[in-house]
């Protein structure tokens, strides 16, 4: 199990011995999970750290959908401060293997480990260098679209539905609905994106 656990993120760098001595403080495994399943609902509180070993699972906003494949940790930035409720909702798309240690292991025994501590540094900084980072101003309604996209994304390249009206994301990217629905005609052709009733898929 060492191989895998030691390619997951916050335990990049961790060596075997370290690995075993927290096995021997508190046990935890990869676990096997359904498709379908329920991992995470909206606007709950974070009681752990829960990482995507393998499979594909979907992260859902009240706008957008989007696919992310292991190996994941979900939403780590929310196990402390202010607000620790989870932003989206996560299901297992396909049959999954996951891996999950409370916060009170976190805090007792993970943090403990000096590696773990700066990898966990590492993802916070990241989380909110993602977020605030500065945007290149779009000029196209193609550059505004993927800039859009890009600003909810977790991961590039990954598979985003939108579920929106065309009045509502033109609102968004402050456009006409007649020059959009040009524009998304003109990517759909191109195969750049899926055009569904009030669903836009966008592949990468």
């Amino acid at each position: 199990m060492y191989g895998r656990i030691v390619q997951l993120p916050l335990f990049t760098g961790i060596s075997g011995t370290d690995l075993l001595e927290l096995q021997d403080r508190f046990p935890f495994s990869i676990e096997p999970i359904d498709a379908g399943t329920k991992l995470l609902v909206a606007g709950e509180r974070t009681k752990g750290l829960l990482w995507i070993v393998s499979g594909t699972v979907r992260r859902s906003l009240p706008w957008m959908e989007e696919s992310l494949e292991g190996p994941l940790l979900i939403e780590p930035e929310r196990l402390f401060g202010l607000d620790n409720t989870t932003e989206a909702g996560w299901k297992a798309e396909t049959a999954l293997e996951i891996l999950y240690i409370s916060k009170e292991n976190v805090v007792r025994h993970l943090l403990r480990n000096a590696i773990v501590r700066l990898n966990f540094m590492t993802l916070l900084s990241s989380a909110l260098q993602r977020k605030s980072a500065p945007l290149e101003v779009p000029r196209t309604v193609e550059e505004k679209l993927r800039s859009f996209v890009r600003s909810a994304r977790l991961k590039p390249n990954s598979q985003v539905t939108l579920h929106m009206k065309m009045t509502e994301l033109a609102e968004r990217l402050d456009v006409s609905r007649l020059v959009l629905s040009r524009t998304l005609n003109r990517l759909a052709l191109e195969g750049k994106i899926e055009l569904k009733r009030e669903t836009i898929i966008i592949n990468g």
